[in-house]
């Protein structure tokens, strides 16, 4: 379980707009604890959502033979594969994103750290990996706050790195955002496909 939700939170850090808002927090007025605000508005929603469907959903899941974690690892394998493969047709010269200008106001990162955490498909495939585990509670609790910490890598070494280097951060952090968002269709199809492979592996081995 353990390996299959480090891959899948190492894809999920580097979400184009996951790296565009955090781009966007450091271009605002004091930007440190903007990006500070951010990200903890965003493991807020984050943690909140995954206790609920963790404690919510325990016993429906666990009590469905079908569903085990190598099943499961297929599966996501499986779709991860196919959306990759359906990106992969449709590359083509992606035109600029344009971000929106936000105000000043703190509940502004607040509000805007929550929306990034709000329950996509992949954060939803994860808690179906901690789901399935079979793991006690205990262990589901320190998996989902452990994806979490993973998944917000691009928010949390961006604000660390502010605090030594705050020119040098904004101008490595932008340019890099600028690769990413150029070829945002590329990039996300060829980490879908490692994810995909990597599931794949682990779950035909479980099996």
């Amino acid at each position: 379980m353990w390996l299959t939700l480090l891959v899948m939170a190492v894809a999920v850090s580097f979400e184009p707009f996951r790296l565009g808002m955090t781009v966007l927090m450091l271009s605002r007025p004091r930007p440190g604890l903007q990006l500070l605000v951010f990200l903890c508005g965003g493991f807020v929603m984050g943690i909140a959502v995954g206790l609920v469907v963790l404690f919510g959903l325990r016993g429906t899941v666990l009590g469905a033979a079908q569903f085990t974690l190598p099943r499961v690892q297929c599966a996501i394998g499986v779709l991860a594969l196919v959306i990759a493969a359906v990106l992969v047709s449709k590359v083509r010269a992606p035109g600029n994103m344009r971000w929106p200008t936000i105000g000043p106001s703190l509940w502004v990162a607040w509000v805007a750290g929550m929306g990034i955490a709000l329950p996509s498909v992949d954060y939803l495939a994860a808690l179906a990996i901690i789901l399935v585990s079979g793991c006690p509670a205990a262990t589901q609790v320190g998996a989902l706050l452990f994806f979490n910490v993973v998944a917000f890598a691009v928010v949390e070494i961006p604000a660390v790195a502010f605090l030594v280097a705050p020119e040098r951060t904004r101008g490595l952090l932008a340019a890099f955002n600028g690769w990413v968002q150029r070829n945002r269709r590329r990039n996300m199809a060829l980490v879908l496909a490692v994810v995909g492979c990597v599931l794949l592996a682990v779950g035909i081995a479980g099996i």
